[in-house]
């Protein structure tokens, strides 16, 4: 039986908090997602005695409207706020963050060198595709803005069907919410050098979303002496759910000790 993926938020969703030791990770989520996309990993790395704190970013984890509303600069409200709750009862805090989160990550990196180390996981520093490269610009630069002002969702970008009925998202993108995410993407090329912490980058091969090419492009560009990178072959994009997860959380884990 075939299981198509149907987007939406369907139950209550919160932030996932682990407060174990003075060592701490904050998990940032990706554009229209949730702290759900951490479960697994957040469980993971609780399990091994780290502070574990995924928050809801600004406009996320509702409705597309509430999004719609918010800017880049208040998702990155959100990840400050929650850094510096973090670091409220620990010593130590590293930053990760999947997609829009990565960029979140990195841009939360520049501006806080007291940051320990930055793990991106499918991170858009570029992004591909006919919608992207014409579509949306011919939307958003003209009164057509107000007319079409959603692109619905119908891909889940996920090959694990199972993770694929789960996963929470919103069933549509507000274009004026893209503008924003585009407009991040040119703030942290910017920045991408001024970044010195360590840093693991991991990509699925076959990420449908975010093109993999990501991956040496920020390898090459960030400031960083200390990179590692891992590439996927079983994953779509949301690899901490997908087939993969196990070898993201393990890679994951074994980087963030070696800098904590």
């Amino acid at each position: 039986m075939t299981h198509k993926f149907r987007p939406g938020i369907s139950q209550p969703i919160r932030h996932i908090i682990f407060k174990n030791s003075r060592k701490g990770i904050l998990l940032l989520h990706g554009f229209t997602a949730t702290p759900e996309c951490f479960q697994f990993l957040a469980q993971k790395l609780s399990d091994q005695k780290l502070s574990v704190y995924a928050p809801i970013l600004a406009g996320h984890g509702t409705k597309a409207e509430d999004l719609e509303k918010t800017k880049w600069g208040d998702w990155y409200e959100t990840a400050k706020n929650s850094l510096k709750e973090l670091q409220g009862y620990c010593d130590s805090v590293s930053v990760l963050g999947l997609s829009m989160g990565g960029l979140l990550a990195l841009h939360l990196a520049h501006e806080h060198p007291e940051i320990k180390s930055v793990s991106l996981l499918a991170t858009p520093l570029f992004l591909d595709g006919f919608l992207l490269r014409y579509l949306f610009p011919l939307i958003w630069k003209t009164p057509l803005k107000y007319l079409y002002r959603y692109q619905r969702k119908y891909v889940a970008s996920i090959k694990d069907p199972s993770a694929q009925r789960k996963y929470q998202t919103y069933e549509k993108i507000p274009v004026a919410s893209v503008a924003n995410l585009l407009d991040l993407q040119k703030k942290v090329r910017q920045e991408l050098y001024g970044i010195k912490q360590p840093t693991f980058i991991a990509h699925a091969l076959d990420d449908s979303t975010v093109p993999y090419a990501n991956m040496d492009y920020i390898a090459s560009c960030i400031g960083s002496k200390i990179v590692e990178t891992l590439t996927l072959k079983k994953s779509n994009h949301i690899i901490t759910v997908d087939y993969d997860k196990e070898e993201v959380a393990k890679r994951v884990l074994r980087f963030l000790k070696r800098f904590f």
